[in-house]
């Protein structure tokens, strides 16, 4: 039976038809001398034709890809496609399993893992696995986030760049494709132990989103993702659906990019944290955005946060109580498509 590291496997990736199983990680811990983790994952072929990867649970406590990329398994039938779509809605399954954004196994982040390695631990032993094993097979791919418990992003799709210019055009092509309200330049570099940049190394088209956030499932983030995953299908040209499954937004797509000084507001004081704006909203330097209420030092004035430098809102955190260090909100520079086409090297 093949295996990767401590991940062991008896599943088909190339005949026709559809099979749902899973990997079985190995693990052994003080709670379990010898215990296996399932992790699932679907395939779906049918002919020849281009590969794609569906993932998402990167992040244990992620909601939304998770539940998509199940509902799209049930429904989605060999001779609905051409190709093969490989499915890993919940990648990172002790995580998921615990609710937690990273492993309880490890305390890995799986996306800070890649391209991992078969004998460093478990969490990178799926990100390597996926690097080796998985990614190889495919064309594209798209890797489904959410802010998770603590934060909220607007809708977007994360588009990486890369020093080949004919992954990055294609990658960006998936991003027009996915149709979210918001497509965010960002470079590989700041991403390091990423999806996006070990796929792309390896020649496969690739983005990544987050869609909304917060501890409960947005109906919003799954209507975009829903048809944003069917748009990619349809863009591959592996699947053709007799309706969309969700209406198209009305709004224009809009672009944005990281390259922006002082991006992040960093909370300097324990408290209770009162937000003044949305995800979204366009701010000028010197807006009042928030404020913390100290924990402490209970009645001395809230810290003010001021907008160092114009921007969009780009996420902001989601739960009142903060701590020194956390991140209150995120800003981006808005760019035009133009010039997130000309930026294959940001």
């Amino acid at each position: 039976m093949p295996s990767y590291g401590p991940i062991w496997y008896d599943f088909d990736f190339d005949t026709d038809g559809k099979r749902v199983g899973a990997l079985h990680l190995d693990h052994s811990d003080d709670d379990n001398a010898y215990s296996v983790i399932p992790i699932p994952i679907a395939v779906i072929k049918n002919g020849e034709g281009p590969t794609v990867l569906l993932a998402a649970g990167n992040h244990g406590n992620e909601y939304e890809g998770q539940v998509l990329l199940r509902e799209l398994v049930r429904e989605l039938e060999p001779d609905d496609i051409k190709g093969r779509v490989l499915v890993m809605p919940s990648m990172n399954m002790p995580a998921a399993r615990a609710d937690t954004r990273v492993s309880p196994l490890d305390a890995g982040n799986l996306n800070r893992e890649f391209p991992g390695a078969a004998d460093r631990g478990p969490t990178s032993a799926i990100a390597g696995f996926v690097t080796e094993v998985v990614l190889p097979l495919c064309d594209a791919g798209i890797d489904i986030h959410t802010g998770g418990s603590s934060a909220t992003f607007s809708p977007l799709v994360f588009l990486c760049s890369c020093e080949d210019q004919a992954v990055f055009e294609a990658s960006a092509e998936l991003a027009t494709a996915f149709d979210a309200p918001w497509t965010y330049l960002v470079t590989g570099i700041e991403d390091q132990g990423g999806m996006d940049p070990a796929a792309q190394t390896q020649g496969v088209a690739f983005i990544s989103t987050e869609l909304g956030g917060g501890a409960r499932l947005g109906t919003e983030s799954l209507r975009i993702g829903r048809r944003g995953v069917r748009n990619m299908l349809e863009h591959l040209g592996i699947a053709q659906f007799d309706k969309p499954a969700e209406p198209k937004s009305p709004q224009p797509r809009r672009f944005l990019t990281n390259a922006l000084e002082n991006s992040s507001l960093v909370s300097c004081a324990a408290g209770f944290l009162e937000t003044l704006c949305h995800v979204g909203d366009e701010v000028q330097q010197g807006d009042r955005v928030a404020v913390v209420h100290p924990l402490d030092a209970a009645f001395d004035a809230p810290v003010e946060f001021l907008v160092p430098t114009a921007g969009i809102v780009v996420a902001q955190r989601t739960t009142a109580r903060v701590e020194v260090g956390d991140i209150v909100l995120s800003l981006a520079r808005e760019i035009d498509e133009p010039t997130l086409r000309r930026r294959s090297i940001a």
